[in-house]
């Protein structure tokens, strides 16, 4: 993973955020921790470099308003997005992802994005989902912090259908014994993970 940061990494610290809620990725363990293949990749990075790396998993709203603030020098996992474009400096692709439609057992005839008028569908705050959904004329989205509040809601039946990545769907979904209630509809798009920092402060190279 070669890195460029705030001048060539002269800060022998760096603030790295991402998604608390994205196994096997990043997500947080029964006791808290922070864990997955993307906190493994900076530990290793840090060993390799020298310089301190500072983990941040929030949620994923949380962690692009902290990036964009300043509070952060990377963000992890983010989609490139037009709407991106213009706050983001990007680096190449590391990891191709699925983001699909669920919908509660019962729910019948959802097989593309048209089908979806007059119900509520359920994303994560600061998903790619949102705009995807937004761009095929779907409106009336309910926000969440996290998926499992999704899962939870859907469930409880206050929204019947979701938009999620197909990693962290079928992780909570199995934890939550939900795959016997829950299931995928369609494979609305799919998009690459990257890393990210603000524009023109500083610059990431290919991966």
């Amino acid at each position: 993973m070669a890195l460029c940061l705030l001048g060539n990494l002269q800060a022998r610290t760096i603030t790295v955020v991402g998604d608390d809620n994205y196994p096997p990725y990043l997500f947080k363990d029964a006791s808290g921790n922070t864990v997955g293949y993307i906190a493994d990749l900076w530990a290793l990075w840090e060993q390799q470099t020298g310089v301190r790396v500072n983990l941040v998993a929030t949620s994923w709203g949380d962690a692009q308003q902290q990036l964009l603030n300043g509070q952060a020098d990377v963000i992890e996992m983010i989609f490139r997005t037009p709407e991106r474009e213009d706050a983001y400096s990007f680096s190449q692709p590391y990891e191709r992802v699925n983001a699909n439609i669920y919908t509660l057992d019962g729910i019948v005839g959802i097989s593309s994005p048209r089908e979806l008028s007059g119900f509520v569908v359920g994303v994560q705050k600061g998903d790619a989902c949102i705009a995807k959904l937004n761009a095929a004329g779907v409106g009336g989205l309910q926000t969440y912090d996290g998926y499992r509040q999704m899962i939870s809601d859907t469930l409880a039946k206050k929204i019947k259908i979701f938009c999620m990545d197909e990693y962290p769907a079928d992780y909570y979904l199995y934890l939550m014994d939900a795959d016997k209630h829950i299931r995928k509809a369609f494979s609305f798009y799919f998009d690459d993970f990257r890393r990210a920092v603000r524009k023109r402060r500083c610059c990431i190279n290919p991966i």
